[in-house]
């Protein structure tokens, strides 16, 4: 339910945050490493979808109908499709996407290991995972401070900054190629593909 009622904030929010802190040019630069068929996970209100490539087929999903509702009136020079899904259980077969998307997802959403599980279970194996997620800051002080927030906005919109997001994927099934922070490394753009190990 509070996906759905933060469906209405998300965008505005963004506008005032991400160009100052060059999440928006990071963002674009991260789509267009997408390829092939994509999956985005959690597309929310589908900020992602003008920044893709033509040619590029993308299945964006996410639990609330609201930001789908959204999502829906974008424009993308990709193929898209939407569907009200639980990333928890993704209805699709072994392999069957060349890329995933997670931008702000990750960091949001109870059971990231279960759901990682799922993303590198739907990906080929020489498929990609690109990510832009909430982290731990560097700066102890600044990293002291969103942890005392992050005990406050888990609970509300489940945003947490005290997850290692590019750790989280090493232990589950993913070696990360690409790794860079923005905003003293509360952002980090992680590009990701599926472990060989097992």
């Amino acid at each position: 339910m509070r996906y759905d009622l933060a469906s209405y904030i998300y965008e505005p929010i963004n506008a005032l945050l991400e160009k100052p802190a060059g999440i928006r040019k990071a963002r674009r630069e991260l789509i267009e490493k997408a390829r092939g068929r994509v999956i985005e996970l959690g597309v929310g209100t589908g900020l992602n979808l003008p920044l893709y490539r033509e040619g590029v087929e993308v299945i964006g999903i996410d639990v609330s109908e609201g930001m789908l509702r959204k999502a829906r009136k974008k424009k993308s020079p990709a193929r898209v499709k939407f569907l009200k899904v639980d990333a928890r259980s993704l209805p699709f077969p072994d392999g069957s996407f060349d890329t995933a998307v997670s931008t702000f997802f990750l960091c949001v959403v109870p059971e990231k290991e279960r759901i990682l599980r799922e993303i590198r279970r739907v990906l080929k194996p020489n498929g990609i995972l690109l990510a832009m997620e909430c982290s731990p800051p560097r700066n102890p002080i600044f990293r002291g401070f969103l942890r005392g927030l992050s005990a406050l906005t888990s609970k509300i919109t489940g945003t947490d900054f005290r997850v290692d997001v590019g750790e989280l994927l090493r232990r589950n099934g993913f070696d990360v190629i690409e790794e860079k922070g923005l905003v003293n490394g509360a952002v980090r753009i992680l590009v990701a593909k599926p472990s060989s190990e097992p």
